[in-house]
C-alpha cells in the first residue's frame, strides 16, 4: 500500500481529444432499460472526444453477471494491457468484482497507467488498483448510470475535468438537490480519499485488498441498506480499527430506494451519527457522492482536505491535486 503521502501513488496521463477508452461490465449485466441509458453514456464520452469501445463481454449476461468470471477479467485485463486504450470507464456496478481480483493482474497499470471509472462494486477494482500499483482512480457515476442517475452538467464537467487537466484540482460543485452537507463530529485534516460503497469497504476486511485508512480520508456511500446493516457494518469497521486510524469520515448518499432519492430516513441518520459521531477526527455526511442523481466524482488515491471546524457552519471538501500528470 502507498504510503499516504509517498511518491508511489500513481497518476495517470491526462486524457485527451480522440483518446480510446475501454466500456467494460465487470459486475452485473445491463437490462433492457439499461441499454438505453448506455446508449446515452457512449455518446457522453463521445462529447467529449473521446472513443468508447465496449469490451467483448460488455453486453453479456450469466445470472446476476454479465459474463463467467473468466471473460468478465478477460475484458479487464485487454484494457489494462492494450496501449490503445487510455481509460477504462465501467457500465455499472451491481456484484462480481470482488471474484475477479485474484484473477488480474495490476502490472500493466504500474508501466502505462490509465484510469478506472466507477463507484458501487467498481469500489473493490480502484481499491485493488490502489493497494497493488498506487494507481488513482475515479469513484463516481459509470456509462449506464450517467443518464439514470442524472449526472448534471456540473457534475459531468467535474468528471470530464478530473480526467483531462493535469494543472490543477477542479472545485467540487455545490450539490443542487438532497440533504445538506452537515458536520458531525468537527475539525480539519488532509489525507488521500480511500474508500467507496460500504458494502464492499466491509467485503474487503482481512483480503489483499483490505483498504488502509491510515492517515487516509475515508469515503463511505451505500443505498437501500436497513440502518440494521448500516449498523452492523460500522461496528465491523469499528472492530477492526480502521476508523481510528483514518484522517476523517466523509459520509455520501444513503437513501433508501423506497424513498425519495439523495434523503436518508431518521433512523439511518441515527445511525450514523451513534456509530461515528464519538470519533475523534473530523465525520461530515450529507456529501454529494454514491447513489444518487448529481454526484461528484472523487479521485480514489488523490490528495484532499476537509474544513468541518464548526459544526454550525457548512463542511467544505477540497482537492488538494490533479487526478491525472
Amino acid at each position: 500500500m502507498p504510503d499516504a503521502r509517498s511518491p508511489a501513488v500513481l497518476r495517470p496521463p491526462r486524457l485527451r481529444r480522440g483518446d480510446r477508452v475501454a466500456v467494460v461490465s465487470p459486475a452485473g449485466p445491463l437490462t433492457e432499460r439499461r441499454r438505453t441509458d448506455l446508449d446515452r453514456g457512449l455518446e457522453r464520452l463521445r462529447r467529449q472526444g473521446l472513443v468508447p469501445e465496449l469490451s467483448r463481454h460488455a453486453l453479456g449476461e450469466q445470472g446476476f453477471l454479465s459474463g463467467s468470471d473468466a471473460q468478465r477479467a478477460d475484458d479487464l485485463q485487454r484494457a489494462f494491457a492494450e496501449e490503445r486504450i487510455r481509460a477504462v470507464f465501467c457500465t455499472r456496478g451491481g456484484y462480481g468484482v470482488t471474484r475477479l481480483l485474484d484473477r488480474l493482474d495490476f502490472a500493466p497499470l504500474r508501466s502505462d497507467p490509465k484510469p478506472i471509472v466507477g463507484y458501487s462494486d467498481v469500489t473493490a477494482l480502484l481499491a485493488a488498483a490502489f493497494r497493488r500499483v498506487g494507481l488513482v482512480g475515479l469513484h463516481g457515476p459509470m456509462v449506464a448510470t450517467s443518464d439514470s442517475m442524472a449526472m448534471g452538467d456540473a457534475m459531468e464537467e467535474l468528471q470530464r475535468r478530473l480526467l483531462s487537466e493535469a494543472d490543477r484540482p477542479p472545485p467540487l460543485p455545490r450539490a443542487g438537490l438532497g440533504p445538506k452537507p452537515r458536520v458531525l463530529r468537527p475539525g480539519r485534516a488532509e489525507g488521500r480519499l480511500v474508500g467507496g460503497n460500504l458494502t464492499l469497504v466491509c467485503a474487503l476486511i482481512g483480503t489483499p485488498d483490505q483498504i488502509d485508512t491510515n492517515g487516509n480520508l475515508l469515503l463511505l456511500e451505500d443505498v437501500d441498506e436497513a440502518p440494521y446493516r448500516i449498523d452492523r457494518m460500522l461496528t465491523q469497521l469499528r472492530a477492526t480499527g480502521a476508523l481510528d486510524r483514518c484522517a476523517g469520515v466523509l459520509l455520501g448518499d444513503f437513501h433508501r430506494e423506497d424513498s425519495a432519492l439523495a434523503s436518508v430516513d431518521p433512523d439511518t441518520q441515527a445511525v450514523l451519527e451513534e456509530r461515528l459521531g464519538d470519533l475523534r477526527v473530523p465525520v461530515v455526511t450529507g456529501l454529494p457522492f454514491g447513489h444518487r442523481p448529481a454526484s461528484w466524482t472523487l479521485p480514489i488515491g488523490g490528495l484532499a482536505r476537509v474544513d468541518a471546524s464548526s459544526p454550525l457552519d457548512p463542511p467544505r471538501v477540497e482537492l488538494l491535486e490533479p487526478a491525472v500528470r
